[in-house]
């Protein structure tokens, strides 16, 4: 458990929170991340943060201990894979020969592209599809008045 120390240092503010490191890396040889590691010892994060950044024992026993964890389960998952576990062995090679055992295929979508060629494609299917003109026939300014007339 934490232990609040008398002893503060610059003699102001909040008493000094000492954390064993031993137990830091226990805890986090069982899985627990920082938070967690505050919320079972009944401390915030900061004590811890402040721990860690303070002393460099904390800070290794925090790391020693994901470290022990880590290979703790890497070891387990390898034994189940050795016995026959389909599952383990599937799970264990997608993780460390990532290149010959995956479900996908990644697919390369990095294509070059021309506004010009983008223009000049849609410039074309205009022209194929507008119609041709009708012819219009010339006439004469009178010719408009009289044809405005009769109707």
């Amino acid at each position: 458990m934490a232990e609040k120390s008398k002893k503060n240092p610059k003699g102001a503010g909040r008493k000094r929170i000492d954390i064993k490191p031993e137990t830091v890396e226990q805890l986090a040889a069982q899985g627990l991340g920082p938070v967690q590691i505050a919320r079972a010892l009944g401390v915030s994060w900061g004590v811890i943060d402040r721990n860690r950044k303070r002393s460099k024992e904390f800070n290794d026993a925090l790391e020693n201990g994901r470290a022990k964890g880590l290979a703790k389960v890497t070891n387990s998952l390898f034994k189940s894979a050795n016995d026959g576990n389909v599952t383990a062995q599937i799970f264990y090679l997608k993780n460390r020969d990532e290149k010959n055992w995956k479900d996908r295929a990644s697919i390369d979508t990095n294509h070059q592209i021309s506004l010009g060629e983008i223009i000049q494609t849609a410039k074309r299917r205009l022209i194929d599809v507008t119609p041709d003109p009708k012819q219009i026939n010339k006439t004469t300014v009178g010719d408009d008045k009289k044809a405005d007339d009769a109707s």
